[in-house]
């Protein structure tokens, strides 16, 4: 996947790194559905930024200690395909946001297309590197990594290979949009297997390819194949779920914190929504603050006893789009709590900093429900 599930942390005396696994890592919540004896390598990019001369010995402690290979992307490359093909070109678009104009969304640029093809092709140099192409199976997550099994494929022409998309896959419409559309469908063609999360995303992959390819695709009591090259690609349905061992367990432990009290304490006497999302123009944020407002407008009743806590975890991409969000946001918040606060009450309580797994776990103790007002979504695991 693009992001390998580990944190990184230069050490206080800046010679060398500490690295620990990021728990929040679907990635990690993935293996648990995989046979216990079954070996998993990772191969992914980390988010800072190593010095060449420290790589080999990064690469080292990552294979030996967590089983990860890291892919080193140069930082030109990184901001181009990253911050660029992919959260300008390929997010908004997968979820439904066409570049109307130069100043609503970016116009293509063909510079970003080919750090993406360039990025793909280091992470496949990496794969390459710790593969054993008769005996492994590889599997490739989301939209940073669509063109990847192209240069798996030229390598290995057996290699036994897997995609899953965590986002929406837009209409025909909207993909057919995209000046690269038909590059990226035949590089997921390569792959043997293409999973979705809901049946609409695999229509509209399949629509794609029969629109703009010519294919047409056979299914047979329930599986969907589409004959690409004398190779049978599988298209599957496989919604993501959560761990609920996991959720179970941090609950147990949440409850022996002195958080759980605090905030049980905090909020006592009062009705607390819960909001966790990424910060992201898709999440619907500032609509759920404006849901809020109306409702304490419209029922004074609920003025003083319901609270908004919205936790709202840091953006992951850049841009104007996601500044007015945020803008909009941070009014929202200030008017709302200015109309109907009061001493000892704030109907809105906005927090906009990383929380451990457990702090969030003892919001959720504390809240009656969780709201999730996102515009359009793939399959938001945030809240939980």
């Amino acid at each position: 996947s693009n992001q390998l599930p580990v944190r990184a942390k230069r050490r206080p005396d800046n010679r060398g790194w500490s690295f620990s696994w990021d728990e929040d890592s679907l990635l990690l919540h993935v293996k648990h559905g995989l046979p216990e004896d079954m070996e998993v390598i990772y191969v992914g990019s980390l988010n800072v930024e190593v010095d060449l001369d420290e790589q080999d010995d990064v690469s080292q402690i990552l294979l030996e200690k967590f089983k990860c290979v890291p892919a080193f992307l140069p930082n030109d490359i990184h901001t181009k395909f990253y911050h660029g093909f992919c959260k300008h070109h390929l997010w908004p678009l997968f979820h439904y946001m066409l570049p109307y104009s130069a100043s609503h969304g970016t116009r293509f640029d063909r510079s970003l297309w080919e750090a993406y093809v360039a990025a793909n092709k280091i992470f496949s140099q990496r794969v390459i590197e710790v593969i054993n192409p008769e005996d492994d199976y590889v599997w490739i997550h989301d939209y940073h990594l669509m063109v990847l099994p192209t240069f798996l494929r030229r390598r290995f022409i057996k290699l036994r290979m897997g995609f899953f998309l965590h986002s929406p896959f837009p209409s025909s419409e909207i993909y057919r949009t995209l000046p690269v559309r038909e590059e990226i469908l035949k590089a997921l063609l390569n792959a043997d297997l293409i999973g979705f999360h809901t049946f609409d995303y695999a229509r509209h992959f399949l629509s794609c390819c029969s629109r703009m390819l010519g294919l047409e695709y056979k299914s047979k009591r329930g599986y969907i194949g589409l004959e690409y090259y004398g190779r049978t690609v599988g298209i599957k349905i496989m919604p993501v779920g959560i761990h609920m061992g996991q959720i179970e367990s941090v609950l147990r432990l949440a409850d022996k914190e002195w958080r759980v009290q605090e905030l049980k304490q905090q909020f006592e006497g009062k009705t607390v929504l819960l909001g966790v999302d990424d910060m992201d123009i898709f999440k619907g944020v500032n609509l759920k603050l404006l849901a809020m407002e109306q409702m304490l407008k419209l029922h004074p009743k609920w003025q003083g006893k319901a609270v908004l806590i919205q936790i709202a975890n840091p953006a992951r991409g850049k841009g104007k789009d996601l500044e007015e969000i945020q803008a909009e946001i941070q009014d929202s918040c200030k008017r709302i709590n200015e109309t109907f606060g009061r001493p000892g009450y704030e109907p809105i309580v906005f927090i906009d900093r990383p929380l451990s797994l457990s702090e969030r776990v003892a919001y959720y103790t504390a809240a009656e429900c969780v709201v999730v007002t996102a515009v359009r979504d793939g399959m938001n695991l945030t809240p939980y």
